[in-house]
């Protein structure tokens, strides 16, 4: 039984005319009535039975059109909002953001002012297949992953962001310095990371080795986030443990404390934007931390023309940022 023989037979049963349905349906009148005729044999019933020249529902066929013409109107119904829905999808970009969050809602900001009626859906999992299908992926190459076809690599180093001082405040020690506060002098430790700190208020840019400021309290990432697995990894292949004197799940949270200053933390050179007054910035100078961020255009989420404007100019603020 196909839909189109369905459809025969509800003209035909409207009309009860063979002749002006063909004429109407714009088939011919033995093609009309060889459809009707192999509907009545998979059915097993008659439908129509003759009347003078013309034909007549029978009873059973009466109860068929009836039931079958609401069938048939939720098949046509679902068409067309099938066709809305499927309109509309397309006009949604869907990006699944891993890494470098603050790049891509700028740029979703800036597009939309230019933009008012575009319209975005934004998650945030390391894992596409719990999610629905994406147009866009923005993440950190781990290896867990295979790398996306023709995405674009956008490579970084991770600095080491310490609270900035006052170059003139900061004191030298004697040359008798010790490690003794009873004498008033100061611990190795904060004579660490003083010599950290006075090497960026000094704007000389100088590398800082992670033993400067291994008395020095960390914020961190939490949970299973690839920027601190990276350096977690990296620190421990080194034989250094961080002091973790706070952690939050929330990247802004620990870009703010940073940047204030409230602590050392690790900072990716580019897509974290710019520091607050209240830290500088050093390398590493220990190797390993670098981390490459992946742009793709997948096409898990169907052709979608905005999908493709938008990562045009999502690369180009990427661009922008890696002063590319």
């Amino acid at each position: 039984m196909e839909l189109l023989q369905l459809r025969y037979f509800l003209e035909v049963a409207e009309s009860e005319h063979v002749t002006h349905s063909a004429q109407k349906l714009r088939v011919s009148q033995p093609s009309l009535t060889q459809a009707i005729s192999r509907l009545e044999r998979e059915l097993g019933v008659q439908l129509f039975e003759p009347e003078g020249r013309g034909i007549r529902l029978t009873e059973a066929g009466r109860f068929y059109s009836k039931r079958i013409a609401k069938a048939v109107g939720e098949i046509d119904s679902a068409t067309s909002e099938l066709a809305r829905f499927d309109e509309e999808r397309s006009s949604i970009v869907r990006i699944n953001v891993v890494s470098a969050s603050n790049i891509v809602v700028d740029a979703v900001a800036e597009w939309r002012t230019q933009h008012p009626a575009a319209k975005f859906q934004i998650v945030s999992s390391e894992t596409t297949s719990k999610i629905e299908p994406c147009d866009i992926e923005v993440r950190m190459q781990t290896g867990k992953t295979p790398e996306a076809k023709g995405a674009r690599l956008f490579k970084e180093r991770i600095m080491l962001a310490v609270p900035a001082t006052n170059g003139d405040e900061t004191e030298e020690p004697d040359a008798g310095f010790r490690d003794n506060p009873e004498k008033g002098e100061r611990p190795r430790g904060e004579e660490r990371d003083i010599a950290a700190s006075d090497a960026l208020a000094n704007g000389r840019g100088e590398a800082i080795s992670l033993a400067q400021v291994q008395n020095s309290g960390f914020i961190m990432l939490a949970g299973s986030r690839n920027i601190s697995n990276l350096c977690l990894s990296q620190c421990a292949k080194l034989g250094f443990r961080p002091t973790i004197a706070f952690e939050s799940d929330n990247p802004s949270v620990v870009r703010k404390m940073i940047g204030l200053g409230l602590g050392v933390g690790f900072w990716p050179e580019h897509s974290w934007g710019e520091l607050g007054a209240g830290a500088r910035l050093a390398p590493i100078l220990e190797p390993g931390f670098v981390r490459t961020i992946e742009v793709a255009r997948t096409r898990h989420g169907g052709s979608n023309e905005q999908a493709d404007k938008f990562y045009s100019f999502l690369l180009q603020r990427f661009e922008a940022r890696w002063n590319i």
